[in-house]
């Protein structure tokens, strides 16, 4: 053979080797930096899904909780049998109804087993006792499994009767100090909570929710779901062991399920096989229901390497033509734009935006994977800063509402110590002038209630807070501190200037006439007023208590008058 052929053939073995050597670096590289941006934005999907799935029960459970800890409640739960305490009852359930999503609620009983229930339709009014609960019939075994468990809180979902509809149910023990005296919650619709939830838009990703045994609680196929887990036998569930094809995997996730519980790791990340897919998992636990969230990514449809093949291609062609244009080549169509797409990865995962001219880099398929990546990531940013905004709202608005008394508009007992606190530290270190309270108490107030109704008596309160309020400076404060009394902060005030206002809001109060009994005559209002004026060195404790004294001096004195400290 002459020597050209064999230079030709020498160069064409050559370009052939490098060009596939080339490509396998390549490929692994694009392998390796492609997965790590698939750990990142799983890490990232589990915790988006984490709080998008958590608002929603969280909401409710708070709800369920004050309603479990409500007075009415607690007092009808000791006498179950006090019809009094029962109309009570109810109408605490019914102003809890109208708040909760799906307007409905459920409480059970332990004193005596009456199971009472109202839906959004309003269709059990006046016939809210159902049914007794039995302890050897099915459909009653989960109310006396969960007064076994003693657990406060208990999320758990179960179909009705009829399999045709189930419910996420939110359960809360209704318990004084180590005494349980019932169960008491709310329900939200099965189907929607998994269209707002767990359904995803995504390709390729699949959200589902385990309970610490691994029975599957929710999952996008109703099917899977192992409805009523708290009343079955371990061997009884339906787990997400189960759907795993390797012994080694499922050992891996319960290990990962223990590690999380104990609190070792914030999160796992790991692969398994489902079926003939490779999937990536990651798993985050949610300790305020006692369960944990697993995201599924098909990384056949997340990384389709299989459109690297056409990199190949280039490079064999680019390399055909002429060796020395591969280093040119390799750096512009491969490492840079690879290098690019790291250092965006870096600023995705450290919440800035990816540069814009990202989409400008490299060519073809690798192109598409820089527009997509961006896009991808304005997606991801944007979301989480939409959800870190609804948060903060959230937050707000719940902080809000636990300051705020419902009946009245004013602060209630815990927004006036926090501001009360405030005030005394600013007086104390110099920052603010005299610091003064009145406490405000409405003579004979159970008298108005008992010849005149509750309701009276409520639109009293409202009356009484808003004269208050109109004879105060914006800067003062008042709150509703407990049943008929209030208390007032005034802020650069002396003792005569309390004497002041104290009376003016004495002397509104008992001239007000607009409040009428059911015969259209007026109800007649008086307060008592104690006032005191902050000392130095006095705590918030102490403040409160010369009030108080203040406040018994004027009852003692007749009523309807004003008393300092």
């Amino acid at each position: 053979m002459k020597l050209k052929p064999r230079l030709l053939l020498l160069t064409a073995l050559i370009v052939v080797g490098s060009a596939g050597a080339a490509f396998m670096v390549a490929r692994a590289l694009a392998e390796d930096m492609i997965e790590d941006w698939a750990q990142r934005y799983a890490i990232r999907q589990v915790l988006y899904q984490k709080s998008h799935m958590l608002q929603p029960i969280l909401r409710e459970m708070d709800l369920a909780r004050n309603l479990a800890h409500a007075a009415p409640i607690l007092a009808w739960a000791h006498h179950p049998e006090d019809p009094e305490l029962r109309r009570e009852g109810l109408r605490e359930l019914e102003a809890y109804r109208q708040n909760f999503h799906e307007h409905s609620y459920f409480l059970a009983l332990a004193g005596n087993r009456h199971y009472y229930m109202n839906n959004a339709d309003n269709a059990f009014a006046g016939h809210e006792w159902r049914y007794t609960l039995d302890p050897d019939h099915p459909n009653s075994r989960w109310f006396f499994e969960l007064l076994r468990q003693k657990r406060d809180i208990q999320v758990n979902v179960e179909q009705d009767m009829s399999q045709e509809t189930a419910n996420v149910w939110i359960n809360v023990l209704v318990r004084e100090g180590d005494q349980v005296l019932g169960v008491t919650g709310t329900g939200l619709n099965l189907q929607n909570f998994l269209h707002d939830v767990v359904q995803s838009d995504e390709p390729g990703v699949t959200s589902l929710y385990i309970d610490d045994q691994g029975a599957i609680q929710l999952h996008p196929n109703r099917a899977l779901i192992d409805y009523a887990s708290i009343t079955k036998a371990a061997t009884e569930h339906k787990t997400f062991f189960a759907l795993l094809e390797s012994a080694a995997d499922q050992s891996a996730v319960k290990h990962a399920l223990e590690t999380l519980r104990v609190g070792e790791r914030a999160f796992i990340t790991q692969r398994v096989q489902l079926g003939e897919r490779t999937h990536l998992l990651g798993m985050v636990a949610l300790p305020e229901i006692g369960w944990y969230q697993i995201t599924l990514m098909d990384l056949s449809v997340m990384l389709p390497l299989s459109r690297f093949g056409a990199m190949g291609l280039v490079y064999l062609v680019t390399l055909l033509v002429a060796m020395s244009l591969l280093a040119w080549s390799l750096s512009r169509l491969v490492l840079r734009p690879l290098a690019r797409l790291n250092d965006a990865m870096a600023r995705v995962l450290a919440g800035q935006p990816v540069p814009p001219e990202l989409v400008r880099e490299g060519s073809g398929e690798m192109r598409d994977v820089m527009r997509h990546f961006s896009h991808m990531a304005g997606v991801v940013l944007a979301s989480r800063r939409e959800l870190e905004e609804k948060v903060r709202e959230r937050t707000a608005a719940l902080e809000h509402l636990a300051q705020v008394d419902p009946m009245t508009g004013i602060l209630n007992r815990r927004g006036m110590s926090e501001h009360m606190a405030a005030a005394i530290s600013r007086s104390l270190l110099g920052q603010g002038q005299s610091l003064g309270i009145l406490w405000l108490d409405v003579d004979d107030f159970k008298l108005i209630n008992d010849q005149h109704s509750h309701a009276v008596g409520d639109e009293a309160l409202k009356i009484i807070a808003a004269l208050i309020r109109a004879h105060l400076r914006p800067h003062d404060e008042v709150a509703r501190w407990g049943g008929d009394e209030f208390v007032a902060i005034l802020s650069w005030v002396d003792a005569e200037q309390l004497e002041q206002v104290a009376e003016r809001i004495r002397s509104a109060v008992a001239a007000h006439e607009s409040l009428l009994d059911a015969k259209g005559q007026p109800v007649q209002l008086h307060l008592s007023v104690g006032g005191h004026i902050l000392q130095p060195g006095e705590t918030m404790a102490t403040f409160l208590h010369c009030a108080d004294q203040a406040l018994y001096r004027a009852k003692a004195a007749g009523r309807n008058c004003y008393c300092s400290a």
